[in-house]
């Protein structure tokens, strides 16, 4: 009986053994699914993107590259086709995700795996709610990555059989480019023009040096010293010149005085008056610039003078008489 007894209670702490590794191991598993850590509490959150790129439930969720939670659930949202993603945080980060916050779905590796990337926003804004929605997107993989280059191998397969093209036909020697290659006068053109540039480059190096010593105009004007103090003098006696200009007490600012202004205006209109005087015959000037008569008459009468005074030149007896006695 001892040992049936014995033999019983060993096959009850076998159980008892069992049942407990089975409950553990059953905690351990919806611990889990909720979240990481064995006894850790746990934030719920959502969020939404276009397409999960291969997330998995249980996937884990990063912040800033460690692990603080895992992906609960994934699902069609009721209210778009988009997919809602269901995650937990540990409770003691969800305080540094902020409102602004986004997510982010990562390959993991060239495996495939995915994980969820939490982008915590700006530490200016207030701290996410339990239970808000992320707005996310999804991060180009392989797979997206070998559509792309399928369609650049595309673009540079075409772009290779139009060079090979363009090489038949300078092989054919068609076109322009053809005839630069192959044409021996366009050749010799070019060498001549080769030479020119290279000639007319000495010319300049010689120049130059010409410049450099002192010969020349130029290169007395570059290298005469006594030319440069002359041109700094000019350039101080024309400051010089400027300031007195600018002088408020100088000429030209009295020129510019107004009384000064009206008295030149009132001396121009009396000239422009006078003027209109003559030339509408008012006037002794206007009469003996204008009337032909009275200029006929002047020269009529000077002409008789002038031949009165020949004839008392040639007979002053005729006019004069003396006598001794």
């Amino acid at each position: 009986m001892n040992r049936q007894s014995q033999l019983h209670w060993a096959q009850v702490k076998v159980g008892i053994l069992v049942l407990v590794a089975l409950a553990i191991l059953i905690g351990v598993i919806m611990n889990l699914e909720e979240g990481m850590g064995l006894f850790a509490s746990q934030v719920k959150f959502r969020a939404t993107v276009v397409h999960t790129q291969g997330l998995k439930v249980g996937g884990p969720v990063r912040m800033n590259g460690v692990d603080i939670g895992n992906v609960h659930r994934i699902a069609i949202a009721q209210d778009s086709p988009n997919v809602e993603i269901l995650f937990t945080v540990q409770k003691a980060v969800a305080p540094h995700i902020h409102r602004d916050a986004k997510i982010s779905i990562r390959p993991m590796g060239l495996l495939g795996d995915k994980f969820l990337e939490i982008l915590p926003g700006s530490q200016t804004e207030p701290a996410l709610e339990p239970g808000s929605v992320l707005v996310g997107e999804a991060e180009s993989d392989l797979t997206n990555l070998a559509s792309g280059a399928t369609a650049t191998l595309d673009n540079v397969n075409s772009v290779l059989r139009e060079m090979q093209k363009i090489l038949v036909r300078l092989n054919e020697g068609q076109g322009t480019a053809s005839k630069l290659l192959s044409d021996p006068a366009l050749y010799e053109q070019s060498k001549k023009a080769v030479q020119n540039i290279e000639i007319a480059s000495e010319k300049g190096v010689a120049l130059l040096e010409k410049v450099e010593k002192g010969q020349g105009t130029i290169g007395q004007l570059m290298t005469d010293k006594e030319l440069y103090v002359r041109a700094n003098q000019a350039v101080k006696e024309l400051n010089a010149l400027a300031g007195k200009l600018n002088d408020q007490n100088g000429t030209l600012a009295r020129l510019a005085d107004p009384t000064l202004y009206k008295r030149l205006d009132n001396l121009t209109s009396r000239g422009e008056q006078l003027l209109a005087k003559v030339e509408g015959n008012q006037g002794t000037a206007g009469k003996l610039i204008n009337q032909d008569e009275l200029y006929q008459r002047a020269d009529k009468l000077l002409t008789e003078v002038e031949s009165l005074i020949d004839d008392v030149k040639k007979n002053p007896t005729k006019y004069f008489k003396f006598s001794v006695f």
